[in-house]
């Protein structure tokens, strides 16, 4: 037996058998874009706190230990306000929305951020025309809805290490080995989406708010 289609207002189902739709983030609002970031600000700053560690290692344990803090929590304090003055500019560049197609099938999930000129009542039209084109068609569609990506990043299901659900974010972190994709979707089709996800990545380890989603 098929397994049974899935569609609601947001997500579609579309002929070439990827599901597809669009989430548009407000940047002021939803904390989840700065946070990431800051997350690898907090990389970069321990690494430098290390290297600080070990090149001042030869005048001694305490004295290394806290120049390196001290030259660690300056860079850090740096990166925090100069990242954050970034973001706002950004968040004001692109009218303080974050608008993102997500593609996903069995094998595996893109997301794709768009140019601040496309709008998401564009690409809801474009998604719509592809749930009913023709397969001589869909090649065309599809490509036309990607040709305004600003980036895109695709997650093979099967290098899923962990599935991190944050639902007061409406986000699905997605954790592979060197890389880690950010899946947005609207908290009424947060279960489907994660329990797709799931069934496809059964190595995969869950963590977070995942427990209200998954039957």
């Amino acid at each position: 037996m098929a397994n049974k289609v899935y569609e609601s207002k947001n997500i579609k189902f579309c002929q070439d058998g990827k599901y597809r739709w669009v989430y548009e983030l407000d940047m002021y609002k939803n904390s989840a874009i700065i946070k990431e970031c800051y997350r690898v600000f907090f990389i970069i700053c321990a690494i430098v706190t290390v290297i600080a560690f070990f090149m001042n290692l030869g005048s001694g344990f305490v004295k290394a230990l806290t120049g390196a803090l001290t030259i660690g929590g300056i860079v850090t304090a740096i990166f925090m306000v100069l990242g954050l003055i970034a973001y706002l500019i950004i968040s004001f560049m692109y009218g303080g929305k974050y608008c993102v197609l997500f593609e996903m099938d069995e094998k595996g999930l893109m997301h794709a951020q768009q140019e601040k000129h496309i709008k998401k009542a564009q690409l809801i039209g474009a998604i719509t025309a592809l749930t009913g084109a023709a397969r001589g068609n869909i090649g065309t569609v599809g490509t036309g809805i990607l040709a305004a990506a600003r980036t895109k990043m695709h997650s093979d299901f099967a290098g899923i290490k962990v599935i991190e659900v944050v639902s007061g974010s409406n986000l699905i972190r997605l954790n592979a080995a060197l890389d880690r994709n950010q899946v947005y979707v609207e908290k009424e089709d947060l279960a489907f989406v994660l329990q797709y996800i799931v069934k496809q990545c059964p190595q995969a380890e869950l963590k977070g708010d995942y427990e209200a989603y998954i039957k």
